[in-house]
């Protein structure tokens, strides 16, 4: 191991069944709907690999450059699709979780551990969503 470097210890998300999916996607969507500040952010909710993401839409501000073809089509001619933060489970009740945040670079920070609800309750709650 290289000076100034460390191991760290993250452990793998859980497998999740179909029913798990379903149940897990029930109750963040009924939290998002109850909650104000995520209902208006929250465009999308997808659950796979263990890990629930949430994305938002994002006006494009800038006209493109003449000739650019963008990877994906925007929605409605003028929105692209981005990751709001995704929670990450490691039991499939939702009772161990971590909310995540993406950085610019493509690197998830754990902000915060705790259950399904709390995780959704920080992610209300703080700035960084």
């Amino acid at each position: 191991m290289r000076k100034g470097y460390a191991w760290v210890y993250s452990p793998k998300p859980v497998k999740l069944t179909k029913y798990e999916k379903e149940e897990i996607l029930k109750k963040v969507t009924q939290y998002i709907d109850s909650s104000t500040k995520l209902k208006e952010k929250v465009s999308r909710i997808e659950v796979k690999a263990g890990r629930v993401y949430l994305y938002k839409l994002v006006e494009q501000a800038l006209p493109l450059p003449k000739g650019a073809v963008l990877i994906k089509p925007l929605i409605d001619g003028k929105y692209f699709e981005s990751i709001l933060g995704r929670i990450t489970l490691y039991d499939p009740k939702g009772q161990e979780c971590t909310a995540d945040w993406q950085r610019y670079n493509d690197q998830w920070l754990n902000l915060n551990k705790g259950n399904l609800e709390s995780c959704l309750k920080f992610m209300e709650k703080e700035t960084w969503f």
